[in-house]
């Protein structure tokens, strides 16, 4: 169960309707060798098993507190009461329909430790479909230090793989006001006055698949370039417009995927191949974080 004398670190999953998944999401969290754990598992206003699925969990496991208010508010205010209610010197982001490397907290707290001036640390990643399949490596390398031109790009790490110091997500909330993109606009927003990094190292399983679909996907771009658009001009003009396009050009690509029923091909091509002894290794991970 780990060391608890090693730093407390809070683990905060928003769920909304997650039945299908959110199993398996609250395995992998406590089943990380990294035991000092407060877990707490947020429903927004959910209509399905979920509420009931996280306090079977909660009944057994006493680092687990289910919170739930029975309404529907939206990810954004979940985010940052997740963000409030936290207690450790750390805290996790976690998806409900993710899965965690049982190694992720152990190897993220410790780069943490050893690097107090790093502010947030996201990681690697491998793309899994909604059966728990290995789709690929997402691709991306380390990245020591990211700057408002990398973080515009939308290079800088998956959402649900960041874990950072709790006084950082206390001090620097999500727009509430945003349905979508709420994650790229809080770091486009901070950039400039912290220290964020990416390690190469895949943490964690990351359900490409669950929650696709063009009028999600099409919210996430609108909000986006709005974003963008904001901060974009500090970079100069070109560099903005020449991302606008591209943003737009992901756009058309998608929806053109989508009409032809092939958006699984597209996701295939965000991941590099995995050979077959790194698969094999990640399914021995995979079955450690759901037994």
């Amino acid at each position: 169960m780990g060391n608890f004398n090693s730093p407390l670190v809070t683990v905060g999953i928003p769920f909304y309707n997650a039945e299908r998944y959110l199993m398996d999401a609250v395995k992998s969290t406590i089943n990380q060798t990294y035991g000092n754990l407060e877990i707490i598992l947020l429903d927004d206003g959910s209509s399905d098993a979920s509420l009931k699925i996280s306090q079977e969990f909660e009944r057994k496991d006493k680092r687990i507190k289910v919170i739930s208010d029975g309404k529907n508010i939206g990810l954004p205010k979940r985010l940052n009461q997740l963000s409030k209610l936290a207690k450790g010197r750390y805290y996790a982001r976690m998806d409900a329909d993710d899965i965690m490397f049982p190694d992720r907290i152990k190897v993220q707290v410790d780069y943490l430790v050893k690097n107090p001036e790093v502010d947030l640390l996201g990681t690697g990643l491998v793309a899994i479909d909604n059966d728990n399949k290995i789709i690929g490596l997402r691709k991306g390398g380390t990245i020591s230090h990211a700057t408002l031109k990398s973080t515009l790009k939308g290079v800088w790490a998956a959402h649900p793989t960041i874990l950072g110091k709790t006084e950082w997500f206390k001090e620097n909330e999500y727009d509430e006001t945003l349905r979508r993109s709420q994650d790229f606009e809080l770091w486009i927003r901070t950039v400039e006055k912290s220290q964020f990094r990416r390690i190469v190292e895949p943490l964690l399983f990351y359900r490409e698949a669950s929650t696709s679909s063009i009028k999600k996907y099409m919210q996430s771009t609108k909000y986006s370039l709005r974003t963008f658009w904001k901060h974009a001009y500090k970079t100069g003009v070109l560099f903005a417009l020449i991302q606008s396009i591209k943003k737009l050009g992901k756009l058309f690509i998608y929806l053109s995927f989508f009409i032809m029923g092939a958006t699984n091909a597209l996701i295939e091509k965000r991941s590099l191949k995995v050979s077959e002894n790194n698969k094999n290794k990640f399914l021995v991970f995979l079955n450690q974080a759901l037994s």
